[in-house]
């Protein structure tokens, strides 16, 4: 399914949206974009930025929004009108993300936007569309301060760094673990984790006996995870809260077994890959990390998008595939809840929205645009690759019988 894109078509593609916002020169794009809307003709055009190039061809990410597509338009689309996804690349660049950013917003074609990857692209390129008249749902983006900037029109549907830190302190509390350290990593991402893990802990009452950082740099690697494996050896711990990213976490965790430190690792969504089974080997056996989709979820709606996916793409889908397939059908949803694609009102949609069942979770919004319950699940290595453990927030309250489900799911 997955389409092969070229530095050229990149480029096409990007002269073309600038040949569009051209044309609306003397018009203001933000007051075309609702009088095309309300017009209410042709395609529902939706903008989605991301690292193409360089994340296309190993990422499912663009099955899974391909999917959704496909499933709307051939269920009659939304309003009556076929989707269409304009893909741009942003280069995981903030500087390209802002370019991008205001590519689609000159676009009156463009009503809504779904991206980035990464949130230091997205938090200035939210900006952009905010002040542009856009919707914006990030599918991907976990830093707390993307919905801590005021903006009216930028949704979140995946769990923010504080709600993965808090819950996995809940999973080790109610583990049992009482004697707990953390290492994280040395940026925004493992700062913030790491310090929603403390403090929750704190609430809870466990003991974090140690807290150490490292630096991803790789010839700092071994040099770092050393001095903390060496300091740790003799502590008496009861888990680890590994706040990392891959490949770097399964070089700790090998070096910590390899030091004779076999308690428990934990970790967030930064993990969750399969990388971290392709570096950590056997070592990575029994580490429980935090997400939000996996294949083995037992509600109906998870197996039937599994079913679907594999069906149409020979492949199982991973997080990637889950997240944009539910940032498009929501989207949608909110957009016939609306009866309009008028940015304001597609807005209004998505904050008024109750309980919505999507393969990631049950979503609804709070007034900041953050998803209102945590929606997160625990997975597991076993064998060599990821299995469900349990729901750790937000599934706990998932309806059981065919009729609430039916009620909630669109």
């Amino acid at each position: 399914m997955r389409p092969v894109f070229s530095k050229t078509t990149y480029a096409i593609a990007g002269l073309m949206l600038f040949a569009l916002a051209a044309c609306e020169a003397s018009h203001d794009p933000a007051q075309a974009r609702i009088e095309r809307a309300e017009a209410g003709t042709g395609e529902i055009v939706i903008g989605a930025p991301w690292p193409w190039e360089a994340r296309g061809s190993s990422s499912l990410y663009g099955d899974g929004m391909d999917l959704a597509v496909e499933m709307i338009n051939a269920d009659g689309g939304v309003l009556g009108r076929k989707l269409r996804i304009a893909r741009i690349d942003d280069k995981e660049s903030v500087n390209e993300g802002r370019l991008v950013a205001q590519i689609l917003a000159n676009d009156p074609e463009v009503v809504a936007v779904i991206g980035h990857l990464q949130s230091y692209v997205t938090i200035p390129a939210a900006s952009i569309y905010d002040q542009g008249g856009l919707v914006m749902i990030a599918p991907l983006s976990s830093s707390p301060k993307l919905t801590l900037q005021g903006f009216k029109r930028v949704f979140r549907t995946t769990f923010n760094d504080k709600q993965v830190g808090r819950q996995m302190a809940v999973f080790a509390h109610r583990r049992g673990y009482e004697r707990v350290a953390i290492l994280y990593m040395r940026n925004t991402y493992g700062r913030d984790l790491a310090n929603a893990f403390e403090e929750r802990a704190h609430e809870l009452g466990l003991n974090v006996v140690e807290r150490q950082s490292y630096t991803a740099a790789a010839e700092r690697i071994k040099t770092s995870f050393g001095t903390v494996l060496r300091s740790w050896r003799d502590v008496e711990l009861d888990a680890i809260f590994l706040a990392g990213a891959v490949p770097e976490a399964g070089t700790f965790i090998v070096q910590a077994r390899a030091a004779g430190i076999d308690v428990p690792i934990i970790g967030g969504d930064a993990m969750d890959d399969a990388s971290l089974m392709e570096v950590g080997g056997e070592a990575a056996e029994g580490t429980i990390i935090a997400s939000n989709f996996h294949v083995d979820d037992p509600r109906p709606v998870v197996q039937q998008f599994v079913q679907v996916f594999n069906e149409k793409t020979g492949q199982m889908p991973n997080r990637g595939a889950a997240v944009s397939y539910d940032a498009v059908r929501v989207l949608a949803h909110a957009m016939e809840q609306a009866g309009s694609t008028v940015p304001e009102e597609v807005t209004q949609a998505l904050r008024a929205m109750g309980p919505w069942e999507g393969v990631t979770g049950i979503m609804a919004f709070d007034e900041k645009g953050d998803l209102a319950d945590d929606v997160l699940i625990a997975k597991v290595v076993r064998n060599g690759k990821f299995e469900y453990l349990e729901a750790l927030a937000g599934r706990l309250e998932t309806p059981q019988t065919k009729e609430d489900l039916a009620a909630i799911t669109p």
